[in-house]
């Protein structure tokens, strides 16, 4: 892939719709969510798995180093918003052992891999093991185009300016502002 993405213009003067569909432990992978919110006016939707993680970190790590080396992708609640009717949608994990979290693996595979649609991979981490998120996504959706990924520390310096960059990186607020 060439080191500039660019995100298509939709071929009509209508703006394109935006989903911005996430799963948060945490909070840290919300708060991107939100401000990708307030930057873009996409509309969120949160993913929760049927069986909620646990609590305890010793536990959760040994789950999800499970879930992630075999591939699970588990159940999850229902959710108001389908990306059908969307033209950008923007995926949001915390980086769970290098890879998208379960859920939002689960959540990829069950919408088909959002095939046609733009797809804009971020993430939250605490400095563990980098992965590549964007590979992550793109073997999930190897009909979608997936850009780069945008990657934030829970509460980093200056969070909506580098937003911001990226977003213009990826041609991603030329395409809003049509």
């Amino acid at each position: 892939m060439s080191a500039v993405y660019e995100t298509p213009r939709p071929e009509t003067s209508a703006p394109p719709r935006i989903l911005i569909a996430f799963y948060t432990y945490s909070g840290s992978t919300g708060k991107l969510a939100e401000e990708l919110q307030r930057q873009t006016g996409g509309t969120l939707t949160r993913l929760y798995p049927s069986q909620p993680y646990p609590s305890r970190f010793p536990e959760l790590l040994e789950q999800v180093r499970r879930e992630v080396r075999s591939h699970h992708y588990p159940r999850l609640l229902p959710v108001s918003e389908s990306p059908a009717g969307y033209d950008i949608v923007f995926v949001g994990t915390p980086n769970w052992c290098g890879s998208i979290a379960p859920p939002l693996a689960a959540w990829l595979r069950q919408h088909g891999g959002l095939a046609g649609k733009t797809v804009l991979p971020f993430y939250s981490h605490c400095g563990g093991e980098p992965g590549d998120i964007a590979g992550a996504v793109r073997s999930l959706c190897p009909k979608a185009q997936v850009a780069p990924a945008f990657a934030a520390c829970p509460d980093e310096d200056d969070l909506a300016a580098k937003l911001d960059a990226w977003l213009t990186a990826c041609g991603a607020l030329s395409a809003i502002s049509v």
